[in-house]
């Protein structure tokens, strides 16, 4: 299967401001909606320069060492806006995925902590802060 095959993901923003994109699956409860999503990435913004153009790179939203298992239930009342993402982005998502995947089942000792590859990517840009 390619990235083009690949269910499309969903780009979620959340009431606390989080941009998330993820794979959904859509349930309803007595209260409403639920949204479950599977293998969530935080989008972050990157100024690229004095003009104000922004680049998108992923993060986990919740960091493998913190849990195991990728998955999150949310509901409705949780979320602002909630849609399909761009082609182009949905490739980029899953490609995002499996790396992130490639790289939690390298052993421990081999990896690069997902905090220290953010710094990394911050450093190229900086010291400055970011809104």
């Amino acid at each position: 299967m390619t990235y083009e095959d690949k269910p499309i993901a969903k780009f979620l923003r959340l009431q606390n401001g989080d941009d998330i994109i993820a794979d959904v699956s859509e349930t309803e409860d007595e209260d409403g909606t639920l949204y479950t999503l599977f293998h969530p990435l935080k989008v972050v913004y990157i100024p690229v320069d004095a003009s104000g153009s922004l680049s998108v790179a992923f993060i986990p939203w919740v960091f493998s060492k913190i849990v195991d298992e990728q998955v999150f239930v949310l509901h409705d009342q949780d979320i602002l806006i909630y849609t399909d993402v761009a082609k182009k982005m949905n490739i980029y998502y899953w490609e995002s995925v499996e790396a992130t995947i490639n790289r939690q089942s390298v052993p421990e000792e081999e990896t690069v902590d997902d905090i220290d590859l953010l710094e990394d990517e911050m450093e190229q840009y900086g010291k400055r802060t970011l809104h």
